[in-house]
């Protein structure tokens, strides 16, 4: 997959482009829905399939006091998108003087002049230009004077829930990793690289693989059923295991970070990079008054994650 990074950069595409246009966080079922769109028109027509996505995420511009906290990094929805076939991936930056285009403006500018679209694909509630003032129908007018033809996918639902990243965000922020991987179409991932930590836990009998948080949306603290993904030289390996997410309130520190525990798993992992995937919750973080009844605790969170990870293969 070829990557363009920046307006100055994105050029004409001469193999029949059909462009699928949004952020992308996440990658959700409802993205998918509109990429698997696009990759289908695009080998119908011998095209192209392209993205054009932006950075940094608009609200990060428009709504700075908000925090936003993406649901992955830029890398990680790179390779998402890659793997769901698409060509290209144009990446503009979202900036103030993007952000004084017009819908009529985008269309001619970006559609047309610079990428040279032949079918736009989003969802039906895309919003573009200045304010926000351009909806679907709008697309669909500037199609017809710049020759492209706009499809709209409608929303996706799950369980009767819109999928949709904020409910994504909302679900991962209460800890409810088993409701965001259904409206993720897998189950939500950390991934960082093992530092040194203070051997607590091989000490009580679980070593674990620390990494620092990314900077990004974190789950709730707490202890989670999860798999464990190593990328070694000679393939990755996966292991299951029990995850904690918190600052470590019984040793009385307050950075919080991740701690994975991975099940028969006894080899050196210091600065390997790791995936952890997060299955399900099994309970919030808590505070204990001497090791032994940590201990006692951890051996039960790792009964209950062997039990959930064996139904969930």
């Amino acid at each position: 997959m070829q990557i363009v990074i920046g307006t100055l950069n994105i050029r004409p595409i001469a193999k029949y482009p059909v462009v699928a246009i949004g952020n992308f966080d996440g990658f959700h079922l409802g993205h998918q829905a509109i990429l698997a769109h696009a990759v289908s028109r695009a080998k119908e027509t011998k095209g192209s399939a392209v993205v054009l996505t932006f950075e940094p995420h608009p609200l990060k511009v428009l709504a700075p006091d908000k925090a936003l906290r993406l649901l992955y990094p830029f890398q990680t929805k790179m390779r998402l998108i890659e793997a769901a076939g698409i060509d290209v991936v144009c990446v503009a930056e979202f900036n103030k003087k993007f952000l004084q285009h017009t819908p009529h403006e985008f269309a001619k500018e970006f559609l047309h002049d610079k990428i040279g679209c032949k079918e736009v694909i989003v969802g039906k509630n895309f919003r573009f230009g200045k304010g926000r003032a351009g909806g679907v129908d709008d697309l669909i007018r500037f199609g017809k004077e710049f020759g492209f033809r706009v499809i709209a996918e409608g929303p996706v639902l799950v369980d009767g829930l819109t999928v949709s990243s904020s409910k994504i965000r909302e679900s991962i922020g209460k800890g409810d990793v088993k409701l965001a991987g259904k409206l993720l179409g897998r189950a939500y991932i950390l991934e960082g690289k093992v530092i040194h930590g203070d051997h607590t836990g091989k000490a009580l009998g679980f070593p674990t693989a620390n990494f620092p948080l990314p900077n990004e949306l974190v789950p709730k603290n707490g202890i989670y059923a999860a798999r464990i993904t190593i990328l070694k030289a000679e393939g990755p390996l996966t292991r299951d295991g029990v995850v904690y997410i918190g600052p470590r309130p019984t040793f009385k520190e307050r950075e919080t970070q991740v701690e994975a525990h991975l099940f028969d798993y006894n080899e050196n992992l210091y600065g390997k990079r790791v995936i952890v995937t997060l299955i399900d919750w099994i309970r919030g973080d808590e505070t204990f008054h001497d090791l032994n009844a940590l201990t006692r605790q951890m051996e039960k969170d790792a009964e209950k994650a062997r039990s959930i990870l064996k139904q969930r293969t």
